[in-house]
C-alpha cells in the first residue's frame, strides 16, 4: 500500500517507449475487416488536402501521448498487483489494471483536447451503458477503445460534420470524457485492496497533468450552449412569489447531489420535480427569474466545492444547455440530432445541469399533426425525454421551459412539465414600486431622483414564511365546498373523474404531476443555510442518514392536500382552455374591426373603383 505522500512521476520518456507499439494499434485496426489506418483517416479533415492541418496533429499527438500513458500506467499496475495475494482472482487483477489504466489515458486525452477547443463548442456524443469493456486484456482493451472510435471518426466524415481541422478535437473531446466517465463507473465494482494501490497515490504525467488516485483532479471546462448571464439577486424579482420561492428551493436542493454515490437524497423523500413549465406574457420576468436561479446554484455549488475537494473531487461545473426556436436554423436538417445531442448531455451525472427549452410553443408549428418534420423530430425527443427522466431522475438537473402562449403548445407535451408556474410579473401596487425603485435606484443613489418613498412603503421587501401553502391556499374554499371531512380515496377518485368529465385531456398522466406537487407540500421548507455555510454539517454524512435529516423536516400532510392539487391542476388546465378561447374571440373581433374599418374607409373615398 502506497503512503499518503506518494508522488509518481512518469517522464515525456516513459511515454516515449511506447509510441511504437501505440502507433502500430492505430495503423492496425481491425474486427474482422480490413481498414485504412486511423492516420489516414484523419489526415485529410482540414481545408489543405495535402498537409495535416494543425489541430489534427496535434489532436493525433495527443492520442499517441495518452495510450502511451496507457500502457505506462499499466506497467506500473503490473509491478503494484504483484505484491497483493489475497484471494484476489486474475480476473479482478485485469479488470482493475485495465479500468484504472484507459482511466488515466482517457483523461489525459480529455484534457489536451480541451486546450485545443479554446472558445468552440464540443459536439457532444450519445452515451450507452457497458460501452467500453475494460477486462480484455491490454492490448485488446485498446483495440476496443480504437475500433469505436474510429467508428465515430468515420460517421463524421460520412455526415460531413468533420470538414474543418478544429473540427477533430471538437468531435473526440466527449467521447474521452465518455470514455474516462465509464472507466470512474467501474471503481465501485473493483476490488478494494487493489483501489487502494492507486488510492493515495499522485501520478505526475509529463510535467504537465496530475492524476490523483482514482478521483483524479484535471481541468475540464465544459463548453455548453453559452447564454448572456449576469447575476440577479431574488429581490430583483418582482412579483412572482410562488414561481421564485419554488426555483430558489430547487437550486438549493440540486446541490445537495452527491457526485460520488451519483444520486441526490432529496429525490429520497420527493421534494425536486425534474421538469417546469414557466408560462407568462413577454417582460413579466422569465429571464430575469432563470438567471436568479442560475446565480443561486452557481452560488450553492461554490460553497459545497471545498468539501468536494477535501475527497479529491473537483467540486461539479453547473452548466446552463438552452435549446431555442434558433435549432431548427442551426440544425436543419439535422434538428432532432443536435436536440438529442443536448439532452443527452443534460443527463450527465458530473455537472449540475439546467436544461432550457426557451420559447418551446415556438419550437413546433402546431401541433403533432400541423408539424413539419424538424419540428416533429424535436418535439419525439423531448417527448421521449420527459418519458425518461422521472424513472432516472439522480437530482442533478432540472429541465425549465418558457412559454409566452401555453395554449399554443401541444396538450401532450405541456402535461409532459411535472410543475408549472404562473409568471405575471408585478401585480400589487407595492409590486410596481419595488420595480420602479429597482430600475431608478442607480439614480436615486447618487442624488440625480428625489421620491420619498411613501406612508407604510419599504422598497423590496421580501415575504417571509413559506408560501407554497397560502398559494394553494386560495382554493381551499372550493374544496371544503366539495368535502365536509377529509376526502376518502373514493372521493378522491369521484373529484378527478368529475374534471375527466369536465376536460378529456385529465387523463392518468396528470396524475404523476399532482403526485409530485404533493411530494413539495410534505417537502415544505428551505434547506437549513448552515448546510452550505458549514457543508460538513450535512455532506459529511453517510448518504442514508442525509436522508433521514431531510424527512425529519418533512410535514404530514392530509388528504385535503391531495384534492387540493388535483383541483389545482385541473383549475390550471380549464385557465388554458378559457385563455385559448378568448384570444381566439380577441383575434376574430380585432380582424372583423380592422375589415369593418377598411370597408368604411373604402366607401369613403370616392376614387375608389367598386
Amino acid at each position: 500500500m502506497t503512503g499518503k505522500s506518494d508522488v509518481h512521476p512518469i517522464t515525456k520518456e516513459d511515454l516515449a517507449k511506447h509510441a511504437k507499439k501505440v502507433d502500430e494499434h492505430m495503423e492496425s485496426i481491425s474486427r474482422g475487416a480490413e481498414r485504412p489506418s486511423l492516420f489516414d483517416l484523419v489526415r485529410d479533415i482540414g481545408e489543405d488536402k495535402h498537409l495535416m492541418a494543425p489541430e489534427v496533429q496535434s489532436s493525433v499527438q495527443a492520442l499517441r501521448d495518452g495510450f502511451s500513458l496507457f500502457y505506462e500506467m499499466h506497467a506500473i499496475l503490473e509491478d503494484r498487483v504483484i505484491d497483493i495475494d489475497s484471494g484476489i482472482t486474475d480476473g479482478e487483477r485485469k479488470s482493475f489494471m485495465g479500468a484504472y489504466s484507459m482511466f488515466a489515458a482517457s483523461s489525459f486525452i480529455a484534457h489536451r483536447l480541451n486546450l485545443l477547443l479554446g472558445e468552440d463548442e464540443f459536439y457532444p456524443v450519445p452515451r450507452k451503458e457497458d460501452y467500453f469493456a475494460f477486462d480484455l486484456g491490454k492490448d485488446n482493451t485498446l483495440n476496443d477503445v480504437l475500433v469505436r472510435y474510429y467508428g465515430l471518426i468515420n460517421t463524421g466524415k460520412r455526415n460531413k460534420t468533420l470538414k474543418e481541422g478544429k473540427d477533430l478535437p471538437k468531435g473526440s473531446v466527449d467521447f474521452f470524457r465518455f470514455l474516462r466517465d465509464s472507466a470512474l463507473e467501474r471503481k465501485a465494482g473493483l476490488n478494494h485492496s487493489l483501489v487502494e494501490l492507486v488510492d493515495s497515490t499522485t501520478f505526475n504525467v509529463a510535467d504537465e497533468f496530475t492524476i490523483s488516485g482514482f478521483e483524479a483532479s484535471f481541468e475540464d471546462e465544459t463548453k455548453t450552449t453559452k447564454a448572456e448571464f449576469e447575476p440577479v439577486e431574488p429581490s430583483e424579482v418582482i412579483g412572482n412569489t410562488l414561481a421564485k420561492q419554488e426555483m430558489t428551493r430547487d437550486m438549493d436542493r440540486i446541490a445537495l447531489y452527491d457526485p460520488m454515490v451519483r444520486k441526490n437524497p432529496i429525490i429520497e423523500v420527493g421534494g425536486l420535480s425534474p421538469s417546469v413549465l414557466y408560462d407568462g406574457f413577454p417582460g413579466t420576468g422569465k429571464t430575469t427569474l432563470f438567471k436568479m436561479g442560475r446565480t443561486r446554484l452557481e452560488r450553492r455549488a461554490a460553497m459545497v466545492r471545498e468539501f468536494w475537494t477535501t475527497l479529491n473531487i473537483k467540486g461539479l461545473p453547473v452548466k446552463m444547455l438552452i435549446l431555442s426556436p434558433k435549432v431548427k436554423t442551426k440544425w436543419y436538417g439535422d434538428a432532432g440530432q443536435g436536440t438529442s445531442q443536448l439532452v443527452e448531455e443534460a443527463q450527465r451525472l458530473d455537472s449540475y445541469n439546467i436544461f432550457l427549452t426557451d420559447d418551446i410553443d415556438m419550437m413546433f408549428s402546431g401541433g403533432r399533426e400541423e408539424s413539419g418534420g424538424g419540428d416533429k423530430d424535436i418535439m419525439n425527443v423531448l417527448m421521449q425525454f420527459s418519458s425518461g427522466i422521472g424513472s432516472s431522475y439522480k437530482g442533478q438537473m432540472q429541465w425549465w421551459a418558457a412559454t409566452n402562449e401555453p395554449t399554443a403548445l401541444d396538450p401532450a407535451m405541456r402535461q409532459r412539465f411535472m410543475s408549472k408556474y404562473d409568471v405575471t410579473g408585478p401585480e400589487t401596487s407595492e409590486d410596481f414600486s419595488d420595480l420602479l425603485h429597482l430600475k431608478l435606484g442607480r439614480w436615486i443613489k447618487i442624488g440625480l431622483i428625489d421620491i420619498e418613498l411613501g406612508k407604510g412603503y419599504a422598497p423590496n421587501t421580501e415575504r417571509t414564511g413559506s408560501v407554497t401553502s397560502q398559494v394553494a391556499g386560495r382554493i381551499v374554499q372550493s374544496v371544503r365546498k366539495t368535502f365536509s371531512t377529509n376526502p376518502t380515496f373514493k372521493d378522491l377518485g369521484d373529484l378527478a373523474k368529475k374534471f375527466k368529465d369536465e376536460n378529456p385531456r385529465f387523463t392518468g398522466r396528470p396524475i404523476e404531476a399532482v403526485r409530485v406537487a404533493v411530494e413539495k407540500r410534505i417537502n415544505d421548507y428551505d434547506i437549513p443555510e448552515e448546510w452550505y455555510t458549514k457543508p460538513r454539517i450535512f455532506f459529511e454524512k453517510p448518504y442514508n442518514e442525509r436522508v433521514g435529516m431531510l424527512k425529519e423536516m418533512c410535514r404530514k400532510v392530509d388528504s385535503t392536500v391531495v384534492a387540493e392539487e388535483l383541483t389545482r391542476y385541473a383549475k390550471t388546465e380549464a385557465r388554458y382552455e378559457i385563455d385559448r378561447f378568448e384570444k381566439e374571440v380577441e383575434r376574430t373581433m380585432h380582424n372583423t374591426k380592422v375589415q369593418t374599418e377598411a370597408l368604411s374607409r373604402m366607401r369613403g373615398n370616392k376614387n375608389v373603383q367598386s
